[in-house]
């Protein structure tokens, strides 16, 4: 393998260590997935945390998450997700801000490692209805100038799912309302495009269409059942906390889940 990294999701973390969610402690969580992250013989190139780092967006949550995933052997990545807030993560998780300084742009940013570039999208938007993301035209502009000129095989990191899925109530309230747009603008670097990675649906599940996967990793936190015959999600007390571990090599890319 030329290249690895964890993902991680949706730890929800509240503004104390005893905080659950749906009767879930969500702390004592994130910290077995940081021990299990650290005790791998081989350490990963890097580990992606793909949103709702915090539950309720508080400052204290956001010195718990430092605490935690400060621990980490290696580097560490962060999407915006729709719990988040910008400026806390920027200050106690060391997030980029946009180059305005402004915490209320979006959190947007490409790194690369061995030689394989990394964009992270921020689609969370106040002005559309919540849990729905959106990504703004700029944004689309942003991602089309990439993906339309010849570069390094091209990852791509989000917190909301693009494409729908079966679950009717997922499919109306927890995509980003322009996810088919930004597929499109997909579309241009699908063969040297790696897949999109993302968080928010709390189970691992996986997209596939014109050649390009988009990959959800289960949560820290809960996870949830997405039948189609669900009116509504419902808690899956089966399915344990989860990451994905994600492996390059040349030309493949393998995906493995595990729970802790």
């Amino acid at each position: 393998m030329t290249l690895t990294f964890v993902h991680i999701s949706d730890s929800h973390l509240g503004p104390t260590r005893d905080f659950t969610l749906q009767g879930q402690p969500t702390f004592p969580n994130l910290e077995r997935a940081v021990e299990v992250i650290n005790q791998f013989p081989d350490p990963p190139d890097f580990v992606v945390h793909t949103g709702d780092v915090s539950n309720d967006r508080s400052r204290d949550s956001y010195v718990l998450a430092a605490d935690i995933l400060g621990r980490l052997k290696a580097p560490i990545y962060y999407v915006n997700g729709n719990h988040d807030d910008r400026g806390w993560m920027h200050e106690y998780l060391g997030a980029p801000l946009h180059a305005s300084d402004d915490p209320n742009r979006p959190l947007d940013y490409v790194f690369e490692v061995k030689g394989e570039r990394f964009m992270v999208v921020d689609a969370f938007d106040p002005a559309v209805r919540q849990p729905n993301g959106q990504l703004s035209g700029q944004q689309l502009e942003w991602i089309r100038a990439e993906t339309t000129q010849d570069g390094p095989p091209l990852t791509v990191f989000m917190h909301y799912g693009a494409l729908p899925m079966g679950s009717p109530w997922l499919d109306e309230y927890m995509l980003i309302l322009n996810g088919e747009a930004l597929h499109q603008a997909l579309m241009p670097a699908r063969k040297r495009l790696r897949g999109v990675f993302h968080g928010h649906l709390h189970r691992s599940s996986q997209v596939v269409r014109d050649g390009i996967t988009y990959t959800c990793a289960g949560a820290t936190s809960i996870q949830y059942a997405w039948r189609s015959w669900d009116e509504k999600p419902k808690v899956d007390p089966a399915f344990p906390p989860s990451y994905n571990l994600v492996q390059y090599a040349a030309n493949q890319v393998q995906v493995l889940q595990y729970g802790f």
